[in-house]
């Protein structure tokens, strides 16, 4: 049966379809990155980061064509595609120059003659198991720090994107890295017997609550490292004083990137009553000047969502929110003809029984909610089980900075758009998932941590 099925969203043409892999094909995987681990981990920094760099290379070169096949695989705009992929050499340029030294034992001196060393060793071999919203970025933001820290890694992708990720494989093999990731078309049964193996040492995962739960459980069980980048519903906080005129461009990007599929877009927008009128009159200015249509073409803004049940799902919790009392602020008129399109929706009058209030809507759709002060704004940013990240907009960086602090967020950032960045941490807290990705503490999340004490 073949399950990992490629489905353009914007023609609903299928592209292609890939059989699970079979038992033993699995196994010859898990024994082979096994053993390539041994001879992995002994490599020095330099060398690891001598093929990060022909990875780097070769990613640049293929960016077009990594990019359009991204759009037509799951919808997202042919620039942000390409954007995606430029942003995983710089992952590649920092992890090959950086690693040594963030990896560098360290030396702690206690009583006279005494001292202690502190190591950063590699696990072993990393299951990572990957979404389909960012084909490249979520894998290669994995497997770049995963390597250079000397571990191997079997990628899972999603399945709706398989051709995404055989061309990724390709683009790990063409750099000499493709006896150290393996690419693996597994279902859910088998993602649990590989959590299991004892020769897997530790698993990531990028997805939704639901798989998370079971790979961390599924993970416990065994007694193995587990790091979990889950859901969010991330707060836009807008204080009176705001600069609107800044505000207003990030707030359509960061709700309305990548269609509107992003784990940290914003999609709480949470105004100051005196401005919310203002807000909601600009926000609707430039939503209705998004244009939906074919991702690959360039004057398009808004593509398809990535799979029909996805739709359906977005369709289902804006309807039920609008019978429960929330209001349609605004809703495009456009019409596709084609593709599994959701038009780009502002809502408002959420109440805290609703959908919209308590679930993450992963599409082209705006909650708008008011507040009259500081405390009210904290509490409704608050006030759900995500906690991925935030943004707060202020003149007023003494007060924002405090808002921050109070803030249950992994990061907020203060007048500026929620982003991932190889230089800091990326994570969640509450149901948004546990461990970190990127910078010095997300390469280190798969390392063991040794000290060697030493009585001179």
């Amino acid at each position: 049966m073949k399950n990992f099925i490629s489905i353009n969203p914007y023609s609903e043409e299928i592209l292609a379809q890939f059989e699970f892999i079979s038992e033993n094909d699995l196994e010859q995987e898990i024994s082979s990155i096994n053993n390539a681990y041994q001879i992995w981990k002994s490599k020095s920094f330099s060398e690891r980061g001598e093929l990060i760099h022909n990875l780097s290379k070769t990613l640049k070169r293929d960016a077009d064509k990594l990019a359009e096949l991204a759009s037509r695989e799951m919808g997202k705009l042919l620039h942000e595609a390409k954007a995606e992929i430029l942003k995983a050499v710089s992952a590649c340029e920092f992890y090959a120059n950086q690693t040594e030294a963030l990896l560098q034992k360290q030396l702690i001196q206690t009583e006279l003659n005494s001292s202690i060393e502190i190591q950063f060793q590699p696990m072993g071999v990393v299951l990572g198991v990957f979404p389909w919203n960012f084909p490249y970025w979520q894998i290669l933001r994995s497997v770049i720090p995963i390597l250079m820290s000397g571990n191997t890694i079997l990628v899972k992708p999603a399945p709706n994107v398989p051709q995404c990720s055989i061309a990724l494989q390709q683009i790990f093999n063409e750099a000499g890295l493709g006896k150290y990731v393996r690419t693996i078309f597994a279902d859910d049964n088998q993602v649990e017997d590989i959590i299991s193996d004892d020769r897997i040492k530790a698993v990531t995962l990028t997805g939704s609550e639901k798989a998370g739960s079971a790979v961390a459980a599924k993970a416990a069980k065994n007694i193995k490292k587990s790091v979990l980048e889950l859901g969010g519903s991330d707060p836009f906080i807008v204080l009176e004083d705001a600069d609107l005129d800044a505000c207003i461009p990030v707030a359509i990007n960061s709700r309305f990137q990548n269609n509107g599929q992003s784990c940290i877009a914003a999609k709480r927008f949470i105004v100051h009553e005196n401005i919310i009128a203002e807000f909601s009159e600009r926000i609707i200015s430039e939503v209705m000047k998004l244009k939906m249509g074919n991702p690959l073409h360039q004057n398009v803004n808004i593509g398809p969502l990535a799979r029909f049940d996805l739709l359906e799902n977005i369709s289902k919790q804006v309807d039920n929110s609008v019978k429960l009392g929330a209001e349609i602020v605004f809703q495009s008129k456009q019409i596709v003809n084609q593709g599994y399109f959701y038009p780009p929706t502002l809502l408002s009058n959420i109440k805290s029984n609703m959908p919209a209030y308590s679930q993450e809507l992963f599409g082209p759709v705006l909650s708008l909610f008011k507040f009259e002060n500081d405390a009210e704004a904290i509490y409704i940013a608050n006030d759900t089980r995500f906690g991925l990240g935030a943004s707060i907009w202020s003149k007023n960086i003494i007060k924002a900075k405090d808002m921050a602090d109070k803030i249950e967020s992994g990061q907020v950032f203060i007048n500026r758009l929620v982003r991932s960045d190889v230089r800091f941490p990326f994570g969640g807290i509450k149901h948004s998932g546990f461990g970190r990705e990127l910078g010095e503490f997300g390469l280190k999340e798969f390392c063991y941590i040794k000290s060697i004490i030493i009585q001179n």
